[in-house]
């Protein structure tokens, strides 16, 4: 038992790894050694079987710890032996160990535990492992791998060699390696091999060496020295790797990194660029950098449609005047393809370009088109010096800029549209405002009232200061009539012809609700019985959908107007009445245009419907008689040359043949800027005071030609009065009544200026005197007739002489006598029947003598009128008939 320590201790410095566990397997002691392998520190009494964390089976399977080796050693009890396992530690590493589990029995062989032996062989079979890994790796590996001495002999050769370099190991192995050296790298090799000598490794050196058929290959180097087991450097191993297509790899990784930086700045300077020429300088220097072109040029469609250079670089003037419209799309083209021309040479160009390119040594090109929002805009242009191929990669970065581009110049033009628009906005608010302003001082400072509503219901109506100034409201009221009660004006009342109006029939109301309210009128009458009148229009407010959102109405004061229009109405009827009561019609003419204006007073005047006449001088002209024409026209000539008053009378023939007397008076206007000369004045119809002339020369002819007669009419009068009558004072009161009644009918002519005298008038002047109006005992009968002035005189003297002979002798010398006088107008054939018929009165003898009366009536009346005179002396009565010729006919 006093030995126990010192083997614990023993145990304790043994480098290799220990434990013990008791019959159960429970860990009840470990070693440092022990510990180290597992990586961690095992727990005694509690850790079983194993003082590793994990264990695995050499082909990486998980292995129970109860199925450990040590763990069959003490069912088993028996050792094992060498048992390869893997442990994993708890950081994750694993070791690879042989495991020598040995059971532990007492004197009287019972188990009592196990002892384990842990070796880690991860080194040894690491060593193992890489010659073996090392023959295989060297080769078959892609890498050439070549040992050399110090005097660069080259002793070792692989597979990989032999196809980098297509020198066999025969063809090498012996031979110095300067084999491989291309001109111009000769001192490479004594440079490499002096730091080798050195001790210096040399990794990755990237050169250039020749194979066995002539060709250059880029290789990368990797040298290190190599040692015998004392240290010494013995020589030396090379790993050549191909590095072409790392090289075209970095190349194209390059291109392309150059490609995305190119694109990134492209994309930050358009981002940033406020400018177009900015714009097209960024994508410029994205074509050159990105696509290694030489020249580049931006060309867009211009307003023509013909493509035009807008941006450019190391093209002339002279190109780019000589291809200058030239594009192989049209503007209207879609999804157009991108061109590229490799070799101009080889393609196809037409012959006028082939020799504008070659002056420009340009070998190769390309066209990529840009496009915007669907439609094409342009294009740009690559210029290549010499002939270039144009990969896949290119042509996607050329759309892809050109994408870019196309974009740019799309956003650039929108918002410079929307920068035009919204300045434009802004003028047009600026505008707007200072309309709105002006047409509120307007509003303000025109004399005519304004209404404005700006809701359709029209509850609430605002006005201008004329408008409440109009109406008598304060500046803040509502106008509105449709509003409720209370808040509406009710100081005036609207009419409009005469009819009061309601809330909905007023202008503004009538536009809100989209009617259009031209030139309406309408009277205003206030509650103090004053009025106004107003002329307007009334339109509908619209908002940008072309809703209506209210209406406005405008309208000045006409009641002046209105005064002044009635007062001319007036006057104006006056004139007409003037004119037609006097036969008169105005006219106007313009001697430049000749241009004739006629009332319709004068149209009347020719017989003419209103509105009818043809308005030219020949149209003035037609109607004048021949006759009268050169006068007329002499006149006007006269008056034309002297610009004096323009008077002359002359007959017109109206369409029915009637002849009338006009008597024409004008005068000059006074001309003046913008007003030419115009003769205007009036024409009367003097008709009838031309008959009249004439009735009055006829009147003086026939009163001279009656005076004569009248004086012999009066000396027989007096003859018969006093010749045949013995009583003188008899005598005296027969002359005397007969001349009144001769008197009385010159009378009625002169009252008639001797135009004649009705029938009717002359027989009532002569039978007035024995008229009873109790018993009727005169009776007239027959239309009424207008007798000459030469037949009034006749008939007057007759009827006095009838009507004197019936006081006397007949009808009328009794109480219930009767004197029937009828008269008849015979048109057709103009002549004239009158009948005087006495009844009731003393019988009737014939006269055996011949009175004043009888010889008046058969020998004057007759022979003197042309008529016939036919006396009845009837037992009842006298009968009178009397036919005569008459120009005239019965008064309508």
């Amino acid at each position: 038992m006093s030995d126990l320590p010192d083997f614990r201790t023993a145990l304790d410095t043994l480098p290799l790894a220990v434990y013990m566990t008791d019959a159960d397997g429970y860990v009840t002691y470990f070693n440092a050694a022990a510990a180290d392998l597992a990586g961690r520190k095992p727990i005694l009494g509690r850790d079983r079987w194993c003082v590793t964390w994990e264990l695995r089976r050499p082909d990486g399977t998980a292995l129970p710890h109860d199925q450990c080796p040590m763990a069959m050693a003490l069912k088993t009890g028996r050792p094992a032996r060498g048992q390869e396992l893997l442990a994993v530690r708890p950081d994750g590493t694993v070791v690879l160990l042989l495991s020598h589990p040995t059971p532990i029995f007492d004197r009287t062989g019972t188990l009592t535990g196990a002892v384990n032996l842990l070796v880690d062989i991860t080194d040894r079979q690491r060593v193992e492992e890489d010659s073996r890994y090392l023959a295989a790796i060297v080769e078959s590996s892609d890498d050439a791998i070549v040992s050399k001495d110090l005097n660069g002999i080259v002793t070792s050769w692989n597979k990989g060699a032999e196809r980098l370099f297509g020198y066999t190991a025969d063809e090498v192995i012996g031979k110095s390696i300067t084999l491989l050296m291309p001109p111009g790298y000769e001192n490479e090799e004594p440079n490499i091999l002096s730091r080798i000598r050195k001790g210096e490794r040399i990794d990755h050196y990237e050169t250039l060496r020749q194979r066995k058929d002539g060709s250059l290959v880029n290789i990368s180097l990797t040298v290190s020295p190599v040692r015998d087991a004392g240290g010494c450097i013995i020589g030396a191993s090379k790993i050549a790797r191909d590095i072409s297509e790392t090289k075209r790899a970095a190349e194209a990784l390059t291109a392309r990194l150059r490609e995305q930086a190119a694109l990134y700045s492209l994309a930050q300077r358009q981002q940033r660029s406020k400018d177009i020429a900015e714009i097209y300088e960024a994508s410029l220097d994205a074509i050159q950098s990105a696509l290694s072109c030489n020249r580049a040029s931006i060309l867009l469609f211009d307003k023509s449609e013909r493509m035009r250079f807008v941006a450019w670089r190391g093209l002339s003037e002279e190109y780019r005047q000589a291809v200058d419209g030239h594009s192989p799309w049209t503007v209207d083209a879609v999804d157009p393809e991108p061109i590229f021309i490799e070799d101009t040479n080889l393609s196809d160009i037409a012959q006028e370009l082939r020799s504008v390119i070659a002056a420009e040594g340009i070998a190769a090109l390309g066209f990529i088109p840009l496009v915007a929002e669907g439609r094409l805009i342009g294009k740009f242009m690559t210029y290549y010096d010499l002939p270039h191929p144009f990969t896949a990669n290119e042509i996607s970065v050329a759309l892809t800029i050109a994408r870019q581009l196309g974009f740019s110049i799309e956003r650039l033009r929108a918002e410079d549209a929307r920068q035009r628009a919204q300045a434009l906005l802004r003028r047009k608010e600026a505008l707007e405002r200072a309309r709105a302003a002006e047409l509120m001082a307007i509003m303000q400072a025109v004399p005519a009232s304004i209404w404005i509503a700006r809701t359709p219901d029209c509850r609430v109506i605002s006005g201008n200061r004329a408008a409440y100034e109009l109406l008598r409201q304060p500046d803040d009221a509502n106008l509105s009539l449709s509003a409720p009660a209370g808040e509406r004006p009710d100081n005036f009342e609207i009419f409009s012809e005469g009819r009061l109006l309601t809330a909905e029939e007023m202008p503004v109301q009538r536009a809100a609700r989209g009617e259009e309210v031209p030139n309406f009128e309408e009277e205003i009458r206030f509650d103090d019985g004053s009025s106004r009148y107003l002329l307007g229009n009334a339109t509908p407010l619209r908002d940008a959908a072309g809703e209506v959102i209210g209406a406005v109405a405008a309208s000045v004061d006409i009641t002046e107007r209105k005064q002044a229009e009635e007062a001319l109405q007036e006057s104006e009827q006056r004139l007409q009445i003037a004119l037609a009561a006097g036969r008169m019609g105005a006219w106007e003419w313009n001697p430049a245009t000749g241009e004739v204006i006629w009332s319709p007073g004068l149209e009347a005047l020719h017989s003419l419907e209103p509105g009818t006449f043809g308005g030219t001088f020949a149209d003035f002209k037609r109607d004048i008689h021949p006759d009268d024409l050169p006068l007329v026209e002499l006149e006007i000539a006269r008056a034309l040359e002297s610009k004096q008053n323009y008077h002359v009378v002359y007959r017109i023939r109206l369409a029915d043949g009637t002849i009338r007397w006009m008597e024409a008076f004008g005068q000059f206007s006074v001309p003046g800027p913008g007003r030419p000369v115009k003769l205007a004045g009036v024409c009367m119809d003097i008709t009838e005071r031309k008959e009249a002339e004439s009735q009055r020369n006829l009147l003086v002819a026939e009163l001279s030609h009656r005076v004569k007669n009248t004086l012999a009419i009066v000396n027989s009068i007096a003859r018969q009065s006093f010749s045949t009558n013995p009583d003188a004072h008899e005598a005296q009161r027969s002359f005397d009544a007969r001349i009144r009644a001769l008197a009385q009918t010159h009378t009625r002519l002169a009252e008639a200026n001797w135009s004649g005298v009705s029938l009717e008038t002359v027989l009532s002047d002569e039978l007035s005197p024995y008229q009873d109006a109790d018993t009727n005992n005169i009776t007239l009968r027959g239309p009424r007739t207008m007798l000459p002035p030469k037949h009034a005189l006749t008939l007057g003297m007759a009827a006095h002489e009838l009507a004197t002979n019936a006081e006397k002798h007949g009808a009328l010398s009794t109480q219930g006598g009767c004197v029937e006088i009828e008269w008849a107008l015979d048109p057709q054939e103009k002549k004239l029947r009158i009948c005087w018929r006495e009844t009731g009165g003393p019988p009737v003898l014939a006269p055996k003598r011949n009175g004043f009366g009888r010889l008046l009536l058969e020998r004057v009346l007759a022979p003197d009128l042309g008529g016939e005179v036919h006396l009845e002396f009837a037992p009842q009565g006298l009968k009178c008939t009397i036919d005569l010729p008459h120009p005239g006919g019965a008064f309508p």
